[in-house]
């Protein structure tokens, strides 16, 4: 509740150690279907295009710090993102694949199970072939590599040095 988070981030404002806290929902409250489809005035939710079906997906975040960071709004960022974005404002060491994820974040902003958004603002389902559509092949495959690749795991890549 804001309740909750107002009496987190008072205790630790008030904390000498430097501390940074994020707060993100991984999805949108559930909510009545015909609702849905009268705010986005569809007839129905299997006749959404793909930019109404990723506006489903946006959770809002924020990031506190008990010391100066940069203020700042991010228009876009999916939550893949988030982790590798939470370290550079900490100010913190980040692995290889955390720059990498870092830098693909400002070509392809939204990455989702429905579809993505690439730099230039457009909204694209899964599968459709963009000049964005190299740069999620190279995404699936580091991503293979991390979690399912045992025998060719590229392990520098997602440690620290």
């Amino acid at each position: 509740s804001d309740d909750a988070f107002a009496e987190l981030i008072d205790y630790f404002s008030r904390q000498t150690a430097p501390t940074v806290i994020c707060m993100f929902g991984d999805h949108q409250p559930n909510v009545e279907t015909d609702y849905i489809r009268r705010l986005l005035g569809v007839d129905s939710l299997y006749t959404m295009s793909t930019e109404q079906t990723l506006k489903q997906y946006i959770t809002p975040f924020v990031i506190w710090a008990n010391y100066d960071i940069p203020e700042q709004t991010i228009d876009k960022l999916s939550v893949n993102y988030l982790s590798s974005y939470l370290l550079q404002i900490a100010g913190l060491d980040m692995p290889t694949y955390n720059r990498y994820l870092l830098a693909l974040s400002h070509q392809v902003p939204v990455i989702t199970p429905v579809g993505y958004i690439g730099a230039d603002g457009r909204c694209y389902a899964n599968g459709q072939t963009s000049v964005y559509t190299p740069l999620l092949k190279g995404y699936e495959k580091v991503g293979y590599n991390l979690l399912f690749d045992k025998t060719g795991r590229v392990d520098h890549l997602y440690g620290l040095e």
